[in-house]
């Protein structure tokens, strides 16, 4: 059973332009949606996409309470979040459908104030509701940088596996206290390292130090692909060319699937890393945050072909 756990959520809204996005310029909508959003949530997408049981937690706003509910019940996913009294940001993407794009994240509840208690009761609730446990996004403004850090102990304590997804100093704290599995992309990596990761072997080094810390790491790079490394083993798989309509998403969902594959056995498996990397892929094809479609993974994952770079 898995629990994804956003603390930061956004609603995501991507509007689409023509003609190719300039600065200093007026643009045309061509299209626009708006979906639930938030790491968390659109890893949840995609685990219920498998078609196994997964709740999705985490802080969200009164005002979009009923919005997510009625966008993820009837997918499969079990709701379980914990209303609040302060408004849901929204972010905005904007494309143009020839791979340029412009991102606005907004700060989330900025005004509201950690309060360890009450996050230990609903963290604790949710541990009852599953054993593997994913914490996705940033932190509300006045969130001390070590929240991730506090919830991994919890979560451990109770028997929980903890997978985390974060940047920055939530990054950085949450590394000491050695989840299970981590996914930055490769430059927020670079910055909790505070070294570049920009060549093979640069990154490979990297991957086997983590792995002494991990059970599993995964690197997303963009159109690159990604990095797996676990069990002594590291992957590289480059992602299939696909027109990039909005990249919104993209990692969590190969982070969903990557998770959909690999519990309760915890293989890491070529044909796992293939369906993960195509579902990132996927996810760019479409604008928002949208569900993928099984039959979609499996088309791009015949074109995905993991190379075993070393093991350890």
């Amino acid at each position: 059973m898995f629990v994804t756990l956003t603390l930061n959520p956004a609603l995501d809204q991507s509007i689409s332009v023509n003609g190719e996005l300039a600065l200093n310029s007026l643009h045309t909508v061509q299209s626009e949606c708006m979906t639930p959003g938030g790491k968390g949530v659109n890893v949840a997408k995609m685990i219920a996409t498998n078609g196994h049981p997964v709740t999705a937690a985490g802080l969200l706003g009164e005002d979009r309470l009923a919005f997510y509910q009625d966008k993820l019940i009837p997918l499969g996913i079990t709701c379980c979040f914990l209303a609040l009294p302060h408004p849901t940001r929204c972010n905005l993407m904007i494309s143009d459908g020839q791979g340029h794009e412009m991102k606005f994240n907004r700060p989330g509840f900025p005004e509201l104030r950690f309060d360890e208690a009450i996050l230990r009761t609903y963290a604790s609730s949710l541990a009852q509701q599953g054993d593997v446990i994913i914490m996705s996004g940033s932190l509300p403004a006045q969130f001390p940088p070590d929240t991730y850090t506090f919830l991994i102990r919890l979560f451990r304590a109770k028997g929980c596996l903890t997978i985390v997804d974060t940047s920055g100093p939530a990054l950085f704290a949450a590394l000491a206290e050695r989840p299970d599995v981590i996914k930055p992309n490769r430059q927020e990596l670079e910055a909790v390292l505070g070294e570049s990761l920009d060549t093979d072997s640069l990154m490979k080094h990297a991957l086997r130090k983590l792995m002494s810390s991990h059970e599993v790491v995964i690197v997303s790079d963009g159109v690159r692909g990604a990095w797996f490394a676990g069990h002594n083993q590291i992957w590289f798989a480059s992602s299939p060319v696909v027109p990039c309509v909005d990249s919104t998403g993209a990692g969590d969902s190969l982070l969903g699937q990557f998770c959909a594959d690999y519990f309760p056995n915890r293989r890491i498996t070529p044909e796992g890393i293939a369906r993960a990397v195509a579902a990132g892929a996927a996810s760019v094809e479409k604008q928002g945050t949208p569900i993928i479609s099984r039959e979609r993974i499996a088309e791009l994952a015949c074109n995905v072909h993991p190379l075993l770079q070393a093991e350890t």
